[in-house]
């Protein structure tokens, strides 16, 4: 696009007029079309002169134009997590370092607790249903002996620091009451969900990912409900993108739009995965939601895209100065300046669509702030 020129008034006296007017018939002084004319148009009956090459044209090529609207966002990790203990005990040391920018994979141990007094206070809890079952067993031997040696051999399968196996199944409603009746059964649910809060002790990684922040270090007590750091998946993204109402309306999910970044070479695709109906009250924006993965990405960037809102056949873009408030534009046809008027189909932010031009009529992008209309110029 070429630069536009923009006119000046300016009242001068007729020395200055004179002036004007020997300069612009080959004197050593040149002024623009623009300044000439809004000097000249200040003196009743003067005329004054358009010289070609002080006008900017610009060659009318009608074309197919697709209407981008940009979008653009921040990438967030798709999985952010924040950890918080619900065991209390003291940061044992590890094979694994539990600091800002370490990655992990999926089944780390990011953390271990101290569980060695819990552990000893289940390992007696088991010790107390082993006793209890050994108790019951001359009942079930004497009332129940089909089923005797199926308990006599979970006992003998006992293992100390190993977790309870699933417990004998009854063959009759009798034998079920008999075992109620002992407690068995309350027993070693109280015990399984004693072995369950024992794995707590050990923070095990949820997914493949990276620790940003930490707040902990070995040695320190930890006590129930405290943070003991925050961590993210990076390997997928998503960039949460607040578009406008137009944009979000002509978004499907599945759609697929190219991102870039100012300070980088690499391009991402952003693939439309969630649409939120809820519209920001502040930006009057709806929040989409992309994901986006590859090389170089990070968490917190911030990348734009467009999106190709419509298509117009056989149109031509104009910078928006060159439109007047009736639709028309200038055009030179044949060394005369005439007002051609158009039809307006898109308005872009700094530039307007149109319809009605021909192939090759030379646009006039000088801004005037006099008629010159049907004014012939001059070689």
């Amino acid at each position: 696009m070429k630069t536009k020129r923009k006119s000046t008034v300016s009242p001068i006296a007729w020395a200055a007029a004179a002036t004007v007017v020997l300069a612009s018939c080959g004197g050593d002084q040149e002024q623009s079309v623009d300044t000439v004319a809004n000097q000249e148009a200040t003196q009743p009956g003067t005329e004054y002169v358009i010289r070609k090459n002080d006008l900017t044209l610009m060659p009318v090529k009608n074309r197919t134009k697709a209407v981008k609207l940009p979008v653009s966002g921040r990438v967030v990790p798709q999985n952010e997590t924040q950890l918080y203990t619900e065991v209390q005990g003291k940061v044992l040391p590890g094979g694994f370092r539990f600091r800002e920018g370490i990655s992990f994979r999926r089944g780390d141990c990011l953390l271990t607790l101290d569980s060695k007094e819990f552990s000893l206070q289940l390992e007696s809890q088991k010790s107390a249903f082993l006793n209890n079952l050994t108790g019951m067993m001359p009942d079930l031997k004497a009332d129940y002996p089909a089923n005797y040696e199926n308990w006599l051999n979970y006992i003998k399968s006992y293992e100390i620091g190993q977790p309870l196996k699933p417990l004998p199944e009854t063959k009759s409603d009798a034998e079920k009451y008999l075992v109620t009746a002992n407690q068995v059964y309350n027993t070693y649910y109280a015990i399984k969900a004693q072995e369950e809060r024992l794995k707590k002790y050990r923070i095990i990684a949820p997914y493949n990912g990276m620790i940003t922040k930490t707040h902990v270090d070995i040695g320190g007590l930890v006590s129930p409900g405290q943070l003991l750091g925050t961590v993210i998946n990076n390997e997928n993204y998503e960039l949460e993108a607040g578009v406008s109402l137009e944009i979000a309306s002509q978004l499907r999910i599945g759609d697929q739009i190219e991102f870039t970044s100012n300070e980088l070479t690499d391009q991402w695709v952003g693939k439309v995965t969630r649409i939120n109906n809820i519209v920001d009250p502040n930006t009057q924006n709806i929040p989409v939601f992309f994901r986006i993965s590859g090389k170089g990405i990070k968490s917190g960037m911030y990348l734009e895209g467009e999106f190709s809102s419509k298509t117009y056949e056989d149109v031509f873009v104009i910078p928006s100065e060159v439109l007047s408030r009736d639709e028309k534009v200038l055009l030179l046809k044949n060394n005369t300046i005439l007002g051609k008027p158009i039809e307006p189909v898109e308005y872009l932010q700094d530039s307007i669509i149109i319809k009605g031009l021909a192939d090759g009529d030379q646009l006039i992008t000088n801004e005037f702030q006099i008629p010159v209309k049907g004014k012939r110029v001059t070689l």
